[in-house]
């Protein structure tokens, strides 16, 4: 079997940290292209998921923001959540953000 050369152009700092995890699992760059390489062939797909992330829906945010704020003791209130709807869709978050750090410092 005659081998080719194969030219991949990649970000310098991505190829840097993949040879350092791949060292330090014993083997380097060129080892595993060929493994994928090989698996492509076997399997006549490429041999792991890609796809687009999709975003969190409404009810994942409030849902993860509530759990959070939970474990510190801290509720979330049907007030609380308006304000974070607002943020979302606020062009300006800082400002919304710095009334609601004034209005609880005043408190």
């Amino acid at each position: 079997m005659s081998k080719t050369f194969l030219q991949v152009r990649t970000d310098e700092k991505d190829k840097e940290q993949a040879s350092e995890i791949l060292e330090n699992l014993g083997t380097n760059l060129s080892s595993v292209v060929n493994m994928l390489l090989k698996q492509i062939i076997m399997t006549k797909s490429i041999p792991f998921e890609i796809k687009i992330p999709q975003p969190y829906t409404q009810e994942e945010i409030l849902s993860e923001v509530k759990a959070t704020m939970e474990m510190e003791d801290m509720s979330l209130a049907a007030e609380d959540i308006q304000y974070l709807k607002e943020y979302r869709k606020a062009s300006d978050k800082e400002e919304i953000r710095k009334q609601l750090l004034a209005e609880y410092r005043e408190e």
